[in-house]
C-alpha cells in the first residue's frame, strides 16, 4: 500500500476520533492494519443494530472494506434525529441510519451500512446530498 493511502486511512481514524458532529460511538482504530496486507483498503461505518448481520461485514471484508466505525443512530427509529445536527443545515438530521450518513458525508468512512423500514437509509443520504442505496437481495445467495 502508498504512503499517501496509508496517511489518509490515519486522517480517517483521527477525525474519527475526534467526532466534530457526535455521529461515532465507537471507533475501531486497529482497521488501519489492514493496510499491511491489502493493497487496497476502504472503511465501513455501521449503523448501531444488531439488525446488521455479521455475514455482511465477513464478505465485505473479504473485498477491502474494514469496520471502521460504530454510528449512533436516532432513539427508536425515529424519522427525525434530535440528537444528531445536520452539518449542511445546521438542522436536525433526518433518519434513524444518521449517524452513518453524516460519516460518509465528512470522509470518515468510504461507506456506511444502516437499515431501512422506511426511509432510514435513503432519507439521510438524500440530505447530505449523498447517494443511498437499499436492497432486499444484499444477503440473498
Amino acid at each position: 500500500m502508498r504512503d499517501m493511502d496509508v496517511i489518509r486511512l490515519a486522517q480517517q481514524t483521527f477525525l474519527a476520533m475526534k467526532n466534530p458532529w457526535n455521529s461515532v460511538e465507537k471507533v475501531y482504530p486497529q482497521a488501519i492494519c489492514a493496510a499491511r496486507r491489502r493493497e487496497k483498503v476502504h472503511y465501513v461505518g455501521v449503523k448501531n443494530t444488531a439488525a446488521i448481520p455479521v455475514k455482511l461485514l465477513g464478505t465485505l471484508r473479504e473485498e477491502g472494506y474494514e469496520l471502521h466505525t460504530l454510528d449512533r443512530c436516532s432513539v427508536n427509529g425515529r424519522a427525525v434525529d434530535m440528537a444528531l445536527q445536520n452539518p449542511l443545515t445546521g438542522r436536525p438530521m433526518t433518519g434513524s441510519s444518521s449517524g452513518t450518513a453524516i460519516n460518509v458525508f465528512l470522509g470518515i468512512n468510504d461507506l456506511g451500512i444502516g437499515t431501512d423500514g422506511g426511509g432510514s437509509v435513503l432519507a439521510p443520504a438524500m440530505s447530505l446530498q449523498c447517494c443511498g442505496f437499499i436492497s432486499p437481495l444484499l444477503e440473498a445467495e
